[in-house]
């Protein structure tokens, strides 16, 4: 099942699909069409199947470009990555590209060979994609001041990195972010956010509660500022969320209260000023639907309550009928 951060950036390239020129042409030097549009990324066959894809952006009738997000090792791409571009160039009538975005090594490394396939006879079946790792040099690359949007890559990239240069980086994409337009600007922090790891998020906001122990920065203060506007968000939605279960429970015990009230009335059992103070004092919902139920046939207010009156004893036990002897403990 794909993760918060494969979804975020994937809805990030599908809303935006400059950001893939821009991120391509930073790295490589190579630019994209501008024509690149989001396409179905569903592929179909003549023959009932489907292959599901990450995105893919068309331009045109005979430009396409194929974009997979790739956090770990995956053998079934072996196959899905040359049937897809085989489906696209068949299509299209083109060869378009096969992008494959990672933040680790090893699976850049896998990506660049894993759709090679060769018999005992020689026959060779190879697709050898365009494979954009983003490591701590290429993450340096994307904090550029001139494409503040790119920052979210640099984000990205830190998903699995907890240290002190990854803290560094995450800070400085919230400074860049803040060089975009105030309607990119926040979708861009809450991306930046959800991309990151527990423990990243965590030791940002451990950080940013003692600002006085740790060297604040210009891009850590921004940080720290948006994490307490966003914890203070997230506390008044609980507290609201919690008032208003409040509310309702209350409600409904009020609503209990008064029936029985009136039911007791209603029957002539005047209940009296403690009898009422006391029902009005009870917020359990299932006690009050008791009450309610042996109000229905009660005598007195008290039997309705279940309130013994005062010198009541117990039932005098039959002559002849002795206590039963309890059994002796093992």
């Amino acid at each position: 099942m794909p993760s918060t951060p494969h979804e975020v950036l994937i809805v990030a390239l599908r809303e935006q699909p400059g950001l893939l020129g821009a991120l391509v042409s930073r790295l490589t030097g190579v630019q994209l069409p501008r024509s690149l549009k989001p396409a179905d990324a569903t592929l179909r066959f003549v023959k009932p199947a489907e292959l599901r894809l990450d995105l893919v952006l068309q331009g045109g009738r005979r430009r396409w470009v194929l974009v997979e997000l790739q956090r770990s090792v995956d053998p079934a791409k072996r196959r899905r990555w040359p049937l897809a571009a085989s489906l696209l160039f068949s299509q299209t009538g083109a060869l378009g590209d096969v992008i494959v975005i990672t933040a680790r090594r090893a699976v850049a490394r896998w990506a660049e060979r894993v759709a090679c396939v060769r018999t005992r006879l020689g026959t060779t079946l190879q697709l050898k994609p365009v494979v954009l790792h983003l490591g701590a040099a290429e993450s340096k690359a994307l904090l550029d001041e001139r494409r503040p949007e790119l920052a979210l890559f640099a984000a990205w990239a830190m998903q699995h990195r907890h240290g002190p240069a990854a803290r560094a980086v995450v800070e400085r994409a919230f400074e860049l972010t803040e060089r975009l337009p105030r309607a990119l600007r926040r979708a861009q922090q809450r991306a930046i956010l959800s991309v990151l790891s527990e423990r990243m998020l965590e030791l940002l906001r451990e950080a940013s509660m003692n600002p006085d122990k740790i060297p604040e920065t210009p891009a850590a203060r921004k940080l720290r500022l948006f994490l307490e506007a966003q914890g203070r968000k997230k506390g008044r939605a609980e507290g609201e969320a919690k008032g208003r279960a409040e509310g309702e429970a209350k409600g409904r015990a009020e609503g209990r209260q008064e029936a029985l009230i009136t039911l007791l009335r209603a029957r002539g059992l005047a209940p009296s000023p403690d009898d009422e103070s006391r029902i009005r004092g009870c917020a359990d919902a299932a006690k009050l639907d008791r009450w309610i139920a042996r109000a229905a046939t009660a005598t007195t207010v008290r039997e309705a309550l279940g309130t013994r009156t005062q010198g009541a004893r117990a039932r005098p036990r039959p002559p002849g009928r002795s206590r039963p002897t309890p059994a002796p403990r093992s």
